[in-house]
Formats: C-alpha cells, structure tokens, sequence
C-alpha cells in the first residue's frame, strides 16, 4: 500500500481530512486532524448499521489512517451518542491506541451503539474526558483549541444540542467544528454566551439540516469555506436548499463529501489549500507543467499527459486516499485517457486521488486530482 505523501510538508501545516460516509443510504459524520505538531486526532467516526452491513470505521477511517501511517491517535472526539457520529468509532477505538476519548457524556441515551461505542473506550483504556463550555484542550502548544459547547445542564430532549462544538486555531486561521448542533437550544445558546466565534473554516451542523446554520449563526462565525458531511444517498434530502442557499448567498465556498468525496483542507495559518498542502518554497528536479492530469474535478474521464522528451512511454499508476492502487497502465506517446473504470470494472469513488508517472527515461512524478460525481 502506498502511504500517500499528501500530507507531509516541511511547513508543518495543519491538515484536517473530511471522510465520505457515502455507503447504501447511510450517512454520518467523520473527520481526521493531523496537527503541525504530528499528532492525530479523529472526530466522530461515521455510521455503523445493518442491512446492508457498514461499518464507516471500518471502512473508511481506518485505511485512511493505515494509509498516512498512523498507528496511534491522541484523541477521539465523540460529538454526540447517535450511530452517525459514534458508530464507526467502535471499530477505531478496538483497533488503535487511543490516548483522550472526548465524549458529550449525554446520560439520556442507552442506545446499543452507544453502549458498545462506551465498553470500547474501557477496553481502549483511554482517559474519558466531557469538555463543556468554556474548556480549552492541549492538541499541542501551536493551536489554540477552545470548547464552545455543550453547556450544563445538558438537554434532556435533544442529543444533537449536546454535540462538543470546538474551534482549532492555528496561526490566523480557524476551522469551527459543530457535531449535530440546531439553531434552536444550540446556536442561539452559543450566540448568547460566547462574544466571538468567529471561523474560516465551518464544519457545517447536522450534515446541512435546515434546522441549523441560521442566518445569525453565519453572520456570527463569518466563515469564506463550508465543509459538509454526508452521505449522497442519504433519505433526509441532506444538505436542505435553503441552508446552500445561505451560504452561496454570503458567497461562501462549499465542499460536500456526497459531491466531492474524501477530501482534505491544509493551512500554513495564513492561507487555506483544498486538496493540496501549503507550498514549501522548494523545487523540483521535474518541471510540473509536464505532467498533468486534467479536468480536475474529472466526472466522465481524465487524460493523463506528459512531455514525449521525458520518454515516449510511461507507467500509470493510480492510487486513491487509502493507498489502493486502482490503475496499472501502460502509455505511449504523452497521452492517455483513461474512463474512470478500476482494474476491477468498477467506478472508481469520488475524492482524491494521486497520479505516478514513471517514464522510460526514469523520470518520475506525482500529480493529484480529484473525481466528483
């Protein structure tokens, strides 16, 4: 398996993965934060369900995790007790040495995921922590990570309005992280007690629900990029159109896994990159401009070409975000087009996906792209 190098810059940037829950009609929440420091942490894991089997830990966050090399995490972040959110966690905590499990600790649910989500966090051995309002958390001495929500007493109706909501603030650039949380009992709450939560970066609440992200709510954290989780065949019709329609209204860019699959935003904490890291200042023996793979977004094909002067023939290889490789190709005359199929006949999923040319007069190169759908 190839360890994708996507994530590995000598800025040290602040990496945060944005994980496709797209399975069946499941949907769900999961998100990994690499910090500069090199540590990892994962918020919420997806969904766990039957008929059909999916396990979004399983499937999704673990390989990407196996493919960036990660072996241990030093937190999980549990917004809240629904199956969306900590399901697939069970899955992460029995796999992985956990150092912090981060929990709501709403007493009002009894769920059998929540349960076996608890007796997991046991055998993990991890310390079990319950941020509240107020809160800061040690992530490392360059981000300042600060607890917006819950709030005491926790709301006995609503498990959404008991979602850990936090800011990660690295340099000048902050991503605000929001769980499930609705306008009424949660937004407002924070609105009313908190005088600045302000982000760049806003994880979108409740998968794009319109009972979130009010037009106070945007105003307030003014965010220039919306990240959604969810699942393209989701049966709630999420993300809802008025809430796109705010955020296109405030001209905010959108990326939504149920679109744009598996992707990525890193920051040097200055400026914002989406599926690529923060320029380092070197340079390459291999000029860019003669690789290139395009369009990007690709949704029906992509053409992989190269300069012919760097060899007539080059080896293809194409590899998604968990390291599996999904084109072995052989290519003459500095083209290819290749239609989206894996070698197994398959579409190939959207999301990210890196490109190795290795040409015949040993020039090798990696260029990145995406497939929408």
């Amino acid at each position: 398996m190839l360890a994708l190098t996507c994530v590995q810059a000598d800025d040290d940037p602040l990496v945060v993965f944005f994980i496709d829950p797209t399975a069946y009609e499941y949907w769900g929440d999961a998100m990994l934060v690499c910090t500069p420091g090199g540590r990892n942490y994962v918020i919420d894991g997806g969904q766990l369900a039957f008929g059909p089997d999916w396990d979004c830990g399983l499937q999704r966050v673990l390989p990407l995790l196996d493919s960036l090399d990660v072996t241990y995490l030093d937190g999980v972040v549990g917004t809240h007790p629904h199956s969306d959110h900590i399901g697939g966690l069970i899955s992460v905590y029995d796999s992985l040495e956990v150092g912090i499990a981060y929990d709501s600790g709403w007493p009002y649910g009894s769920s059998w995921t929540y349960q076996q989500y608890l007796e997991a966090i046991v055998r993990n051995g991890s310390d079990y922590v319950t941020p509240r309002m107020g809160d800061s958390l040690d992530w490392g001495s360059e981000l300042t990570v600060e607890v917006f929500y819950p709030k005491e007493p926790l709301p006995p109706s609503s498990a959404n309005n008991s979602s850990i909501v936090l800011r990660l603030t690295y340099g000048e650039i902050a991503f605000l992280f929001t769980g499930d949380l609705e306008t009424n009992g949660g937004e407002d709450v924070i609105l009313a007690g908190i005088e600045d939560i302000s982000a760049d970066i806003l994880k979108v609440g409740h998968h794009g629900s319109a009972s979130s992200t009010c037009n106070m709510w945007l105003s307030a954290v003014d965010p220039t990029i919306a990240a959604i989780c969810v699942g393209a065949d989701n049966p709630f019709g999420h993300p809802h159109g008025e809430v796109v329609s705010r955020l296109l209204g405030r001209d905010i860019t959108i990326y939504r896994t149920d679109r744009d699959g598996t992707f990525y935003l890193s920051t040097d904490g200055e400026e914002v990159y989406f599926n690529s890291m923060p320029p380092t200042g070197g340079g390459g023996s291999v000029d860019p401009e003669t690789f290139s793979v395009f369009p990007s977004p690709a949704t029906d094909t992509a053409t992989f070409a190269w300069d012919p002067a760097d060899g007539d023939q080059a080896l293809i290889r194409v590899f998604n975000l968990n390291g599996e490789l999904v084109l072995d190709v052989d290519a003459v005359d500095g083209s290819f087009l290749w239609d989206l199929a894996t070698s197994g006949g398959s579409p190939a999923a959207p999301g990210l996906y890196a490109a190795v040319f290795s040409t015949s007069e040993g020039v090798i190169c990696t260029e990145y792209f995406t497939i929408s759908r």
